[in-house]
C-alpha cells in the first residue's frame, strides 16, 4: 500500500505491504485450526491410533509459526520524505538513510525474462537502497510515478 502526502515543499510516501488480515484475525484463525486438528487427533487417539497425537501437535505448531512469521512480515514499512535538498528514508527496522536529492537517481529494474516483480533502487555514487521490496507490481508502479512527478531522475534497464 502506498500513501502519498504533500506538505509545503515536501512529499512523503509511506510504503507498507498489503495486509488481508489483522493480528487478531490471524490469532483467531490459528486457534480455529488448532482446535479442529486437535479434535480430529484426539478422536483418532480414542480409536487406538494414539501415535497420531505428536504429529498433530507438530502440524499445529508449524502452522502457527508460519502464520506468525507471515503476519509479522506484513507489519514492516518504509517512509520516504522528499524535500528540495534531501531524500530521507526511514524503515521499520530502525534504519535511517539520507540521500542528496540532486545526486540521487531511481533505478527501475524490470525483469524481462522470468516475469519477476520490478525493483526500485534509490542510488547515488556512494550508496543504494531498494525501496518497497515487499510491494506488489501496481504499488511499485505508483511509487515510480510519484517519484517521477517530484523530479527525481528515473533510469531503467529497458530502453524499448
Amino acid at each position: 500500500m502506498v500513501e502519498v502526502s504533500t506538505f509545503e515543499q515536501q512529499v512523503q510516501l509511506h510504503l507498507s505491504p498489503n495486509r488481508s488480515a489483522t493480528w487478531q484475525q490471524t490469532k483467531f484463525l490459528m486457534a480455529s485450526f488448532g482446535l479442529f486438528i486437535s479434535s480430529i487427533a484426539i478422536a483418532w487417539a480414542f480409536a487406538g491410533a494414539w501415535v497420531i497425537l505428536p504429529f498433530a501437535g507438530i502440524e499445529v505448531g508449524l502452522l502457527t509459526l508460519i502464520m506468525y512469521l507471515v503476519s509479522k512480515a506484513t507489519y514492516q514499512w518504509q517512509t520516504v520524505l522528499i524535500s528540495p535538498q534531501t531524500i530521507f528514508v526511514q524503515c521499520s527496522n530502525g534504519a535511517h538513510l539520507r540521500f542528496p536529492r540532486h545526486d540521487t537517481s531511481l533505478y527501475f529494474f524490470e525483469d524481462t525474462e522470468k516475469k519477476r516483480l520490478p525493483r526500485l533502487v534509490l542510488q547515488t555514487h556512494l550508496q543504494q537502497f531498494e525501496l518497497g521490496a515487499f510491494l506488489n507490481a501496481d504499488d511499485k508502479q505508483r511509487v515510480h510515478d510519484s517519484l517521477k512527478t517530484t523530479g527525481i531522475m528515473i533510469c531503467t534497464n529497458k530502453w524499448w
